[in-house]
């Protein structure tokens, strides 16, 4: 998505409307994205492999270090509690015919949340 990784660096580097604006770039582990843009205003894009347990690490350690964060759960409590996560939102997208209301899906975050504290 270079047309969205464009926007976010002009964002961040252009307005003073979006001072802390900030993001995080994953790509596959080989993915050619290095060989074609050189400089992402001192950012690197992060390797994962497409899995919960390459990316969790990587979004948490990521969240970790943002000027507002609050106590981050660790990766591995995070991978812990997903299963239960997924099967709530696969059991509320079954009994809402795949259309759940968003309050259901933020209840199921809430959940989460619950159990990793």
């Amino acid at each position: 998505m270079p047309l969205e990784l464009g926007m976010a660096l002009a964002l961040r580097n252009a307005s003073t409307n979006f001072v802390g604006y900030d993001w995080l770039l994953l790509v596959p582990p080989g993915h050619v994205y290095k060989k074609f843009v050189s400089d992402l205003s001192g950012y690197d894009p992060e390797e994962y492999d497409g899995t919960a347990a390459t990316a969790v690490p990587t979004v948490m350690s990521w969240l970790a270090t943002r000027p507002d964060a609050v106590s981050t759960p660790k990766p591995k409590d995070v991978l812990k509690a997903l299963p239960k996560f997924r099967d709530e939102v696969d059991r509320l997208h079954t009994v809402w015919l795949r259309r759940p209301p968003w309050a259901d899906l933020v209840c199921a975050q809430l959940m989460l949340r619950l159990v990793l504290n």
